[in-house]
């Protein structure tokens, strides 16, 4: 029962995903190369609403408020898994013109390169699932209660009055870019606000049915590990080959969510397949490979760290974000 509630959980992710029309590659591109800001709107709307759902559950008691621990690997660096990981990310997606999340959508609406890029992210989780112990530090692990888990208590600000003024600035950007930065081309797509708000809904849905907030790549990483235990031979690699996680069904929801609502709008799924963007099955393969890759370094992806963490004010989920889109961006703009 837990496995189903997660699923529809997942389809309720799946279905705003697609309907607010940020899986398609052109608008994952165009949003680093700055010319056109309709992720931006959606995503920080998104963000806007599951910080007041998570902040507000987890000062009611309701859900346990769990900051994402910062990815330690072998540098010694401060955050440099989440450096690192994010860097590789936000390449990625500039890459593909996907995340890990979206990317689920771009295979059931047949959207091309989606199933070039999935596949590479499959490969992704099968190389992360060996060489993680060799990449990750020993002894990393940190205590539930480090301040350095929270931002706001890192600065030792009182965190009703950070959740407030992080909503307020997330709120101050997407008015901005309503007025500066119009759509440039008509999609039969939400609007990026109310877009951003389904989003945020279906997190508030997650929070409810499962008491977790979304995320998408760690499913790569149990995929990964489900291969790469088929060629071990022990009785308890095959035991955990034949369970399904609730990461798997939350992506398997997400999936059956997004093919329904192309089902039943087909006009969504058909901008999809419209895309003018000039993305390579190589770049698209290598694209994914490197995204799941760093997502599972970074411990998170756009949707764990960007969605969810980052409304929390996870310190770790903030460096993430940083890393991707900087290095997204960068990328973009040396490609154009």
């Amino acid at each position: 029962m837990d496995l189903v509630l997660t699923a529809i959980s997942g389809a309720a992710f799946g279905a705003t995903l697609t309907a607010s029309g940020v899986w398609n590659p052109s608008f994952i591109v165009e949003q680093m190369r700055f010319h056109d800001f309709h992720m931006l709107k959606v995503f920080m709307t998104a963000g806007s609403v599951s910080a007041l759902a998570i902040h507000l559950l987890s000062r009611s008691g309701y859900v346990p408020k769990k900051a994402r621990a910062p990815s330690l690997l072998i540098t010694g660096i401060p955050y440099d898994g989440n450096m690192i990981g994010g860097t590789m990310l936000g390449l990625g997606m500039t890459l593909t013109g996907a995340c890990p999340g979206t990317v689920l959508v771009q295979v059931v609406t047949l959207t091309y390169p989606g199933i070039y890029s999935f596949v590479g992210g499959v490969l992704g989780g099968i190389l992360y699932v060996p060489l993680r112990k060799y990449l990750i530090r020993s002894g990393s692990c940190v205590k539930p209660k480090d301040e350095s888990l929270w931002l706001y208590t890192k600065l030792h600000i009182n965190s009703d009055l950070a959740i407030l003024v992080w909503v307020a600035m997330y709120v101050s950007v997407v008015g901005a870019a309503m007025v500066l930065a119009p759509p440039t081309q008509q999609n039969p797509f939400l609007p990026p606000i109310v877009g951003g708000l389904s989003i945020g809904a279906a997190q508030m849905a997650s929070l409810a049915i499962r008491g977790v907030p979304i995320g998408i790549s760690t499913a790569y990483e149990d995929i990964g590990a489900k291969v790469y235990g088929m060629f071990r031979k022990s009785g308890k690699d095959r035991e955990c080959i034949q369970t399904v996680t609730p990461s798997l069904a939350f992506a398997t929801g997400v999936m059956l969510g997004a093919a329904t609502l192309a089902r039943a709008v087909p006009k969504v799924a058909l901008a999809g397949t419209t895309t003018s963007l000039e993305i390579s099955p190589s770049k698209a393969l290598l694209g994914g490979v490197v995204m799941v890759f760093g997502a599972r370094l970074a411990g998170g992806c756009t949707s764990g760290h960007g969605i969810s963490g980052m409304s929390m004010l996870a310190t770790a989920s903030v460096v993430t974000v940083a890393s991707m889109f900087a290095s997204g961006m960068g990328l973009a703009q040396l490609l154009s």
